[in-house]
């Protein structure tokens, strides 16, 4: 058992890896883009420090309201219908 696992663990299965890892990629970058980005958004549209937290918490909380049920759904049916299905 330990040979076998070793053996799997040791190999990558590219197809299976490179999508995964390309929609990832697009997450953070989309983030990474959009955040250093904000100061200069919120200084042409004239908004008050306190507009801008609420755009930035209103992020946080669209993602914690789109995590939280997601991660159930997954627990409950398992990854694989929600990787397939999402890219």
């Amino acid at each position: 058992f330990t040979m076998q696992l070793l053996d799997m663990s040791s190999t990558i299965d590219y197809k299976r890896t490179i999508p995964i890892a390309v929609s990832m990629l697009l997450v953070g970058s989309s983030v990474g883009i959009v955040t250093p980005v904000m100061p200069f958004v919120v200084e042409q549209l004239g908004l008050t420090p306190g507009q801008y937290g609420m755009v930035v918490s209103a992020f946080a909380l669209a993602k914690m309201v789109g995590n939280v049920p997601s991660a159930i759904a997954v627990e409950y049916y398992g990854r694989k219908p929600y990787l397939v299905y999402s890219l």
